[in-house]
């Protein structure tokens, strides 16, 4: 059931009248019912998976909790006891503790992660498990299942592993009611394609108790409809464009190939956050605010600052959980003791992280998908990133030397212009099955020189007719200025509503009509599913 359906529009009005309409203390309850009626409605299969997780998750964290709790308590009965607990004993007590949770935390990790892979990357597996079956003459048959990826498996796996290594970290105790703990890994408008949320920032949120407000109906309302302006007026639009380029490179080389490369960042972006926009706002009807997942990453000024600014909840993820432990590890360490001595101090000491940060950028990768272009992509932006970090104090110096003002609007612009390039170049390839295909279109790239498409009406006969693309660019140039706005720290939405009713409702029918003029849909027109819906 797709959010931007008149399937999914019902279902919304029908859950958020249960919702208001029981008692406040049971809201959370209608909440976990209407979660897994909506992943019941996807699929029965969406359930078990779901539920394994859940489980799994729970008992494990209680375990853990138990033993934070044990070793806590066996310290604190010495000291009433008045025996001295001297350093090095509260140290054998706390490795102890780690070692006994460590085991626990690994089966859940292992357990949970072996399953999302084994869904996610069962079609990778057979293809290869294929090719060397035919290699040697064997049967090409498929070695493993092929499953059909259950809804936001991604997410909530990541969001329910998080849960445990932060109850290994001790950061909180663990959740004591196994339907509470089940509505934090189900809760359904989060897991359609994130934001991966952190247990102490949602779970309050969803067990308290919400009155029914207007302005959070309609500022819910807002910003599904911004959403769905973002996924069906352009990213939809410009799927048309990029798909007929991308699907005939020998035909469309050139600068046709650099056309559609910028705008499939757009496409992928305006796809990406609009579906997170509409998730956002769903929430926000049910009185819960989810937290953003980007943050115009277009006026990023470095790499380092685009993925800050994009899907900000799984690269803190990635951050906490992955790279912190990964660069302070005891190996990397060793490793960058061993660089000291060849290359010199100063890059022995940033090697763990400039190590760490191309295995993060390559993990991202494989995520999104395990393709040769993926992972090159990934390998590509790690070196890069890897590489800004090491020689941003020289770049400095080098700025400072030439006498370049870095706080102008000019140099501003050069380096976000510098930094949207970068990060366009895997986009060539990221329709790709495979390497060779990847190849090709860099070869089709350099095939021709023809500028002059841009001018000579070329980029009209798409898909897209001149007035369908005009309109369009237009909407991308909305798109620029509201975020232009929100970049200077302008709430968009907060500004409407302090206008009079007649202007407001000006703005919201525009809008609506915009979508439902503009709109990539009706006869003929086959849907784009979410990018992002897909990992």
């Amino acid at each position: 059931m797709s959010i931007i359906s008149v399937k999914f529009l019902f279902f919304l009005f029908v859950s958020l009248f249960m919702y208001y309409v029981v008692p406040r203390k049971i809201q959370w309850k209608i909440l976990l019912i209407i979660s897994y009626l909506y992943y019941l409605i996807a699929g029965m299969e969406n359930i078990v998976f779901l539920i394994l997780t859940s489980l799994t998750t729970f008992f494990t964290g209680k375990k853990l909790d138990s033993i934070n709790i044990e070793y806590d308590a066996i310290i604190e009965k010495k000291v009433i006891a008045g025996e001295l607990v001297s350093k090095d004993e509260k140290q054998d007590l706390k490795q102890n503790g780690k070692k006994q949770k460590r085991k626990y935390l690994v089966f859940a990790l292992v357990f949970n992660f072996g399953i999302l892979f084994a869904l996610k990357y069962s079609n990778v597996l057979n293809g290869i498990f294929a090719g060397i079956n035919s290699l040697f003459g064997f049967s090409d048959k498929p070695f493993f299942f092929s499953w059909t990826i259950p809804i936001g498996i991604s997410y909530y796996t990541f969001q329910s592993m998080g849960y445990l290594i932060d109850l290994y970290r001790k950061k909180y105790s663990a959740e004591k009611d196994i339907l509470k703990f089940m509505l934090f890994v189900s809760y359904f408008p989060q897991l359609i394609q994130g934001p991966i949320n952190r247990y102490d920032n949602l779970s309050q949120k969803l067990y308290d108790e919400h009155s029914f407000c207007v302005k959070k109906i309609f500022g819910g309302a807002e910003l599904i409809t911004w959403g769905l302006f973002k996924k069906l007026v352009i990213s939809d639009r410009l799927a048309v464009i990029t798909g007929a380029i991308f699907g005939k490179p020998e035909r469309y080389s050139g600068c046709f190939l650099i056309v559609a490369t910028v705008l499939s960042m757009i496409q992928l972006y305006t796809d990406f956050s609009g579906g997170i926009d509409i998730v956002r706002g769903i929430s926000e009807m049910f009185g819960i605010n989810l937290p953003e997942n980007f943050l115009r990453p277009f006026f990023a000024r470095n790499m380092a600052e685009y993925w800050r600014r994009w899907h900000i909840t799984l690269n803190n993820w990635w951050r906490d959980y992955i790279f912190y432990p990964l660069s302070l590890s005891k190996t990397l360490n060793r490793v960058g003791k061993g660089a000291k001595k060849i290359f010199g101090n100063e890059f022995g000491k940033k090697f763990p992280i400039l190590i760490s940060i191309v295995i993060i950028r390559i993990i991202n990768s494989i995520w999104h998908g395990a393709t040769g272009s993926s992972i090159l992509g990934g390998l590509y932006y790690g070196i890069i990133l890897a590489a800004s970090f090491y020689l941003e104090p020289s770049l400095k110096k080098i700025t400072i030397r030439l006498g370049i003002n870095t706080e102008c609007f000019s140099w501003k612009l050069f380096q976000i212009v510098r930094t949207f390039c970068l990060m366009s170049v895997p986009r060539l390839v990221s329709n790709a099955k495979s390497l060779s295909d990847g190849a090709n279109y860099f070869r089709c790239l350099f095939l021709k020189y023809n500028p002059w498409i841009l001018f000579d009406g070329s980029l009209y006969k798409l898909g897209l007719s001149r007035p369908q693309f005009l309109l369009t660019m237009i909407a991308i140039c909305l798109l620029v200025f509201v975020s232009y706005i929100q970049e200077k720290g302008k709430e968009v939405r907060a500004c409407i509503s302090g206008q009079n009713i007649i202007f407001r409702w000006l703005v919201y029918t525009t809008m609506i009509y915009l979508i439902i003029l503009l709109g990539a849909y009706g006869n003929g027109y086959d849907a784009k599913a979410f990018i992002y819906a897909q990992f």
